[in-house]
């Protein structure tokens, strides 16, 4: 069935379609915006809050290097939004100003532009605060917390973050989970804790790979959750460095 002119792509080919522009629109956005944050350098948050989903979308859709070179001008005010964005977690809208600049930091992370940033960050603190107000977040928010409580390696801080009660002894290899992606976390939470060889869990991993473009169509998933998920897989379970998680998922995704 062919997509309506105005709804998301529902497949890769279609995310990766010249029709659609998804590449050139987020390539224009982020050299926009990139001047404007350049310009305006005081207000790190708000830039890199903006620009998390747009970075990420050129991880996945463009490669690493493409991104790496749009993230550089930016990553000097990575530390500084952190501080920021840490400053205003006890304030007006704590979770999310600070999961979508950490998310901008990731995404930074993933195609080489930075590296520790994330792990030398408040973000666990952060998490644990989130996990004892679940019932006041929605669960977007919850799943790709989670997915960063495993980037973190803490897989049982992101079962309380995604709910679902205690997680099984063993792992059962070659589950799937399509759009469930509270499965799909607390699946990759057992992986890590019986360090389950990356064989068992790859089919999971790629039926969430193959499910995404269905769920950003139904705007329950983004392009960060993409790529904090790839970060927990290739980098939590294969062991590849963070560095290498951008062109891992982009040759992943890239149609042939």
């Amino acid at each position: 069935m062919a997509e309506s002119s105005n709804s998301a792509p529902g497949t890769w080919a279609g995310l990766f379609s010249s029709e659609w522009g998804e590449d050139t629109h987020a390539r224009e956005f982020m050299k926009r915006f990139t001047a404007m944050a350049l310009a305006k350098p005081n207000t790190p948050v708000t830039h890199l809050r903006t620009l998390a989903d747009v970075l990420a979308s050129l991880v996945v859709l463009t490669g690493a290097g493409e991104a790496r070179a749009a993230a550089e001008p930016l990553v000097p005010m990575c530390e500084p939004a952190l501080t920021q964005a840490g400053r205003l977690f006890e304030s007006v809208d704590p979770p999310r100003v600070a999961i979508q600049v950490l998310s901008f930091v990731n995404a930074a992370e993933a195609c080489g532009a930075t590296q520790g940033l994330v792990e030398a960050s408040p973000a666990k603190a952060w998490l644990e605060a989130i996990a004892k107000t679940v019932k006041k977040q929605d669960d977007l928010l919850l799943y790709r917390c989670g997915l960063v409580a495993l980037c973190l390696g803490e897989p049982d801080l992101a079962v309380k973050l995604v709910g679902g009660g205690k997680l099984p002894a063993t792992l059962t290899p070659g589950e799937q989970f399509g759009f469930n992606v509270q499965g799909f976390v607390r699946y990759l939470a057992t992986a890590m804790k019986v360090r389950a060889p990356s064989e068992a869990v790859r089919p999971a991993w790629e039926s969430y790979v193959e499910g995404f473009p269905k769920n950003k169509a139904a705007e329950r998933a983004s392009w960060s959750d993409l790529v904090w998920a790839a970060r927990a897989y290739f980098a939590g379970v294969e062991g590849r460095p963070v560095a290498r998680v951008g062109e891992s998922l982009h040759a992943l995704v890239r149609p042939a």
